[in-house]
């Protein structure tokens, strides 16, 4: 008996040691963040605010890779598939939580059990807008014309599980009313669609809207979550038309499962230091973001309710990426 204690102490101590030792030497070469979606768009732009500052801090360039398609699964599914050694991230999005009740079983990944989750980065509160020609000025008279005419109204997205996809099945979720989705190959496509009056309307983050709404091609008429938007103070919330509506894109760090746990927390602790970072701080309020950076375990529980939340929307609206 002694013996095998006096064996597992040592095994302990072995995998202790070895755990340090990586630890310190991390990073040794550069890291890839990667972007499960094309460049320009605010997953994007964070990554390379982040991933600036982070590279000087660790001493490492951190080289953001842009993999997109399938709505995020693809560059998602080649960080799953990565050597658990801090050397390929995610950002991780709304979409990542959203997407076991999209695909169901035809989902390469657990977003729960085959990542090792650091940090939330950010939350990217939206603002739902609308083509002039829809005769509404604010959020009850767009519900009431939604009501009076089922399936006329339609909604734009950047593709199964974004932001905009999900914020509008949450409405169809809350109220019942018959929407319609039109997804788009990307948020740039989206957004100038409603501004075309090809489709009715969408929910986007406000950097990609705010000129367009300035020049009075759209009319914001709610922000999306539970505060005021910084770009748009004026714009009431959807929570006062839909109780307890909020919906927010949100953006963070994961790994591979099986991470070192030393690892984690130096990653952790550099990243925390990035987003105190007072410039880093500036730029991100500019683009209109709420700063997070939550611990490791809130992550890895946050992403859990996201999963649970997105799961019951999808039993109660028929949610589903091959609509």
């Amino acid at each position: 008996m002694y013996k095998s204690v006096a064996i597992m102490f040592f095994v302990f101590n072995l995998l202790f040691a070895f755990s340090n030792a990586q630890a310190q030497n991390y990073p040794n070469r550069p890291i890839r963040l990667i972007v499960p979606f094309g460049p320009g768009g605010a997953t994007d732009i964070v990554a390379r605010v982040v991933g600036s500052k982070l590279s000087v801090i660790l001493g490492q360039p951190v080289i953001i890779e842009n993999r997109s398609g399938a709505g995020g699964i693809v560059g998602t599914s080649l960080v799953k598939g990565s050597a658990p050694d801090g050397y390929t991230l995610l950002m991780a999005t709304i979409g990542f939580g959203a997407n076991p009740a999209l695909f169901k079983e035809k989902l390469p990944f657990n977003p729960v059990k085959d990542f090792t989750h650091i940090t939330q980065l950010v939350n990217v509160p939206t603002v739902l807008v609308v083509h002039p020609s829809i005769p509404a000025r604010s959020t009850k008279e767009l519900l009431d014309f939604a009501a009076a005419k089922p399936g006329h109204l339609n909604f734009g997205s950047a593709g199964f599980g974004t932001i905009n996809h999900l914020a509008g099945e949450m409405v169809k979720s809350m109220t019942g009313l018959k929407l319609v989705h039109i997804p788009y190959k990307s948020g740039g496509a989206s957004v100038g669609a409603v501004a075309s009056g090809e489709i009715s309307m969408i929910f986007a983050t406000t950097p990609t809207v705010i000129g367009f709404i300035k020049d009075g091609m759209l009319i914001p008429l709610a922000a999306s979550g539970s505060s005021s938007l910084v770009l748009l103070p004026n714009v009431p919330l959807m929570g006062a038309s839909i109780p307890n509506f909020s919906v927010v894109e949100w953006q963070g760090i994961v790994g591979p499962a099986g991470m070192d746990a030393g690892v984690v927390a130096k990653l952790h602790k550099a990243i925390i230091d990035v987003l105190k970072d007072p410039d880093v701080s500036k730029r991100l309020v500019e683009l209109g973001t709420e700063i997070v950076g939550s611990e490791p375990k809130q992550f890895e529980q946050f992403v859990k309710n996201e999963v649970i939340k997105w799961n019951k929307v999808a039993e109660q609206t028929g949610m589903k990426a091959e609509d």
